[in-house]
């Protein structure tokens, strides 16, 4: 588990009394701060993904504990030294590993998978040039359907899409839409 840090950004949106900010100007707090949102991740190794953007600045722990909903009960979870992470890891029998620095990675232990995520994110927002803060869960979802997709092919890529959208009501098909009247 970590955390991603993202300037906020209300693209698209008139604020009175904020001043506008050209793209790639950096916040005027130093550190993090209230300008800072912050995207929490989990990731398996080998499976499921979750990013999730709770709060801006530091994550506190009753943010945490929101984010604990994801977290199965007895999880090995590897951190990167954040004292925040500890009331959500006792409530849900967790046990931790806490590797400071990099000195303490070895072949197995070590944060490189959610780093890659983290760069992704970095990357994409980049692609797209900043997307607003109130729409970032939005692509958080969308970053980890792009990651858990990696390397797949098309057909699997669809058939993994119609798995995670089998909960929904109804799916249309195109052919369906030729006899549907939608304009009535």
């Amino acid at each position: 588990m970590d955390e991603k840090y993202t300037p906020y950004n209300h693209k698209g949106t008139k604020i009175n009394g904020v001043e506008p900010k050209h793209r790639g100007t950096p916040a005027t707090k130093r550190g993090l701060s209230n300008q800072q949102v912050c995207i929490i991740t989990a990731i398996q190794r080998f499976g499921h993904t979750i990013a999730r953007t709770l709060n801006y600045g530091k994550p506190s722990s009753i943010d945490l504990l929101r984010f604990g909903e994801c977290l199965e009960s007895k999880s090995f979870v590897m951190l990167d030294g954040s004292n925040s992470y500890n009331e959500l890891l006792e409530s849900k029998n967790c046990t931790k590993k806490v590797l400071i620095s990099h000195e303490s990675y070895d072949k197995f232990n070590h944060l490189n998978t959610v780093n890659s995520f983290h760069k992704l994110i970095e990357e994409k927002l980049q692609k797209y040039k900043g997307v607003a803060s109130k729409y970032i869960n939005r692509y958080n979802a969308l970053f980890v359907m792009q990651r858990e997709t990696q390397g797949m092919d098309n057909t699997e890529k669809l058939q993994y899409v119609l798995l995670r959208l089998k909960n929904i009501y109804k799916i249309t098909r195109l052919k369906d839409l030729k006899n549907e009247w939608l304009f009535a």
